[in-house]
């Protein structure tokens, strides 16, 4: 089911870059990632781990506290969905210029930083689904709220060039919000049990040590954006470029792939959060390895060999620089078939101070290899 509607959401989002790699060329391609780099950091600084914390404090809850933190984990998101407003405001200008050293793209950072509390909601509502064990309901919100999405907002693409893809961002996190909260409210109905601040500050201390290995990666990852950008000095449209380069590799590299990672977020870690013991644990983990193997070695496969024709296809003329980015792209997809599995078991099962350092350690090493290697070797 998950993997069904990831395949839907990979294909709305391939569409909508085929559409702004024809019209704005790599440079749109490269302001899109920016943008949505720069959303993710914002979800990971005030999401407070959220997305994570929920389904393993739900999960794990014995029925008669399951009500009471099901109130909790709503009035944490709201309050959560705030945070990231208030950091929107304050970060926007100040992120602007440091990453096209000017503020010339500040409004259209602006407008897609709109959806961070979109974002933040929808990640709640979705936990508290995946939790509840309601993965049809999840599936079909997904699929359907991603077509809207794309339905609504490509006109804006085509019509408003650079904001127009700011504005579908936005677009795209609004009818997913909208269409998350029905789907909880339907399923995971709110009750009039209260909720205790006790479950509240379980939530916190928990998305806590999720927090700093989140924070840590986000910058990383934005990095990598923000050196490929000035890997050519003042030349803001090549090094805008590249980031489009390296953005189409990265797609198409986890397009596929990506199906199966959903399967592990949403199905496999809340069934290792509920596992009795850890013998269980470990089985489902065991089993959950070889078949991500099973299921995406294939896939990898034909990426490997059929990339250049992927590249072409899915983008425009011109994006073939892409291509060897794209190789080193499917090993790295490659490893994350064996460490996402062994991670999700991490955060479900470790202490919360393992799970900081898990997450530490991640985020240090991309940071550190960021630095080290993109001024030397660009965006390859």
């Amino acid at each position: 089911l998950m993997g069904g509607a990831q395949v839907v959401t990979l294909a709305t989002a391939l569409v909508r870059s085929k559409l702004i790699a024809a019209l704005i060329g790599p440079a749109g391609i490269g302001l899109m990632g920016v943008f949505n780099a720069f959303n993710s950091n914002l979800v990971n600084v005030a999401g407070w781990g959220a997305s994570t914390s929920v389904v393993r404090t739900v999960a794990g809850a014995a029925e008669a506290d399951r009500e009471r933190k099901v109130s909790a984990a709503r009035k944490f998101g709201w309050s959560l969905a705030c945070v990231g407003t208030l950091l929107l405001l304050a970060s926007f200008l100040p992120v602007g210029y440091l990453t096209f050293a000017s503020q010339k793209y500040s409004l259209e950072l602006f407008i897609a930083g709109l959806a961070v509390p979109c974002m933040i909601t929808t990640s709640v509502w979705s936990a508290l689904l995946q939790a509840g064990g309601q993965v049809r309901a999840m599936a079909g919100t997904q699929a359907l709220a991603s077509v809207v999405g794309l339905a609504v907002g490509l006109p804006f693409i085509y019509f408003f060039g650079s904001v127009g893809i700011a504005v579908s961002i936005l677009l795209v996190a609004l009818v997913a919000a909208y269409m998350t909260w029905r789907a909880a409210s339907r399923h995971v109905p709110a009750t009039q049990t209260g909720h205790d601040q006790a479950d509240i500050a379980e939530l916190i201390r928990l998305g806590m040590a999720l927090q700093v290995g989140n924070v840590i990666a986000a910058v990383a990852v934005y990095l990598f954006r923000v050196l490929i950008l000035r890997s050519h000095g003042s030349d803001l449209q090549a090094g805008l470029a590249d980031a489009g380069f390296f953005q189409a590799a990265f797609v198409v590299a986890s397009t596929m792939p990506g199906v199966i990672f959903s399967a592990n977020s949403s199905d496999f870690y809340p069934r290792v959060a509920a596992a009795k013991d850890e013998a269980e644990a470990r089985q489902i983990t065991e089993k959950q390895i070889q078949a991500s193997l099973l299921l995406a070695m294939p896939i990898l496969m034909g990426l490997m060999t059929m990339g250049p024709l992927a590249i072409r296809l899915l983008y425009a003329k011109g994006f073939e620089p892409a291509v060897p980015m794209l190789e080193w792209f499917v090993w790295g997809s490659f490893c994350n078939l064996l460490g996402w599995p062994l991670g999700f078991w991490v955060v479900a099962r470790r202490s919360k101070r393992m799970v900081a350092l898990f997450q530490s350690l991640v985020g240090v090493g991309m940071v550190v290899l960021a630095f080290a290697l993109i001024p030397h070797g660009g965006a390859l």
